[in-house]
């Protein structure tokens, strides 16, 4: 009976540690190698012997950094060694000579690849090249952004507009899903995909649900549908398809990290919606379930939203001046409004402002005003924004309000950050960065409210 209990004990030890050491990511391993010359300024021996390349892993600041790969270059300039790391991600390259550090870069280390790393001495910004299919492929992409924004520069500038605009838009949304599909796996497929998918956001949505249903069971992208997918089908669908469609998400994610954000994901749809207990409900769950995002910033900011934002609550109270005319939370009773709160400076602010020019200028014949509270400290900055802008609606003059205060009672953590307003002073949404998108649904409904109300006998 002894030689039984010490037999299972043995075994139920070694079960332990196997379990233990199977919980550890497994390592993962890429090749390196490369060639180096010294120009004949600095060194005229031919000898390229005792160039350091090491590339490092450093979790944050203060952290150790641990060493993923060194190598030193022989007299004729090459090097070739393994590397072994536990994630695929950009890290960083170290290079140097006789104990001097020389350059700084970044290198990408994806499991089985095969870099190749070549350059010369004292140029070595110049020279140095960095060769692999997820750099290559990263090449790729950015040569294929940096020629598309230049494409939305000219459509800003008003030259491509209507149908032209479309096929334009068309024709770049295909050329990133190619990137994505020619160059599936790497991270130049998934950043060509998130591109793809947000351009399709703007002109055709049908599209872009389809192809973020493409990429569901994709892990890296899943955030994709959490977020663009979730905002589809509840404008589409309503809000419990839109639920439903997260919770298949969460069905088919085997990432810890993309459950949580799907969780996020689906509290912030409660909330906008106004189901503000469920909201609740759910986000108590969400802490018990992550204690260690407990006190995060995400966890902090919701429930302030939650218990003191929601739609429905009365806005809080403000007050400002502009050239001497005082302008309040009550001097705007009766009048449904978007309040914004921004720096002018901001690049995605002034990317919307034309948007915002049209929503008013469409809106104002129910009533509608835009508010707009800028944190520019200075007054110099708030003119030069409107010196060739108009400037259709209030605009609160530099430092007319307390800017500390305005934050924390309107929990402002990302800018833009707009609220639209009904007439009686209740929050409809509240709207961070790219949100906005969806506010003429919720300018809808208090237009459909106001037509919908019987007239007073």
């Amino acid at each position: 009976m002894l030689t039984k209990l010490k037999y299972y004990f043995i075994v139920l030890v070694i079960g332990v540690i196997s379990w233990g050491c199977s919980s550890e990511p497994e390592s993962k391993t890429a090749h390196i190698s490369g060639s180096f010359t010294v120009s004949d300024t600095i060194d005229s021996s031919g000898d390229f012997s005792g160039i350091g390349f090491t590339i490092i892993k450093k979790d944050s600041a203060n952290a150790d950094a641990d060493t993923l790969y060194h190598a030193v270059t022989d007299s004729n300039g090459s090097f070739s060694g393994m590397a072994t790391f536990q994630e695929k991600r950009r890290y960083p390259l170290i290079i140097s000579r006789n104990n001097r550090n020389l350059a700084r870069g970044g290198v990408i280390l994806a499991e089985d690849d095969t870099v190749f790393i070549t350059g010369q001495l004292p140029n070595i910004r110049e020279t140095l090249n960095i060769a692999s299919r997820e750099h290559d492929a990263m090449e790729t992409y950015q040569r294929l952004g940096k020629n598309f924004r230049r494409v939305m520069q000219v459509a800003r500038a008003g030259q491509l507009k209507g149908d032209t605009l479309r096929d334009e838009l068309q024709k770049w949304t295909n050329l990133y899903w190619d990137v994505y599909e020619e160059e599936e796996g790497t991270f130049a497929s998934n950043f060509a995909a998130r591109e793809a998918i947000k351009i399709l956001e703007s002109f055709d949505k049908p599209q872009m649900m389809n192809r973020i249903r493409i990429v569901d069971d994709h892990d890296d992208l899943s955030d994709l549908g959490a977020t663009f997918g979730k905002r589809y089908m509840a404008e589409n669908k309503g809000l419990d398809s839109a639920l439903v469609y997260l919770d298949s998400l969460a069905q088919i994610t085997e990432s810890a990290n993309s459950s949580k954000n799907i969780a996020r994901e689906r509290i912030k749809l409660l909330y906008d919606s106004a189901r503000v207990d469920k909201a609740q409900q759910e986000l108590t769950a969400f802490k018990e379930e992550y204690p260690e995002d407990s006190t995060s910033n995400w966890v902090e900011s919701m429930s302030y939203d939650i218990n003191y934002l929601s739609p429905g609550d009365s806005i809080p109270e403000f007050q400002f001046s502009q050239n001497g005319k005082v302008i309040s939370r009550d001097s705007l009773s009766g009048t449904p409004y978007i309040l914004e709160v921004t720096r002018l400076s901001n690049q995605l602010y002034q990317e919307q402002f034309d948007r915002t020019v049209v929503i008013h200028s469409i809106y104002k014949n129910y009533g509608l005003e835009v508010v707009t509270l800028p944190l520019d400290e200075s007054q110099v900055t708030v003119d030069a924004f409107f010196e060739e802008r108009v400037k259709p609606w209030p605009v609160a003059d530099a430092q007319a309000f307390d800017r500390e205060e305005l934050l924390e009672k309107f929990n402002i953590r990302l800018i833009p950050t707009r609220f639209l307003v009904d007439e009686n002073g209740q929050i409809i949404r509240k709207y961070v960065g790219n949100e906005f998108e969806d506010v003429i649904q919720g300018i809808q409904k208090i237009i459909n409210k106001d037509n919908n109300e019987e007239p007073a006998s």
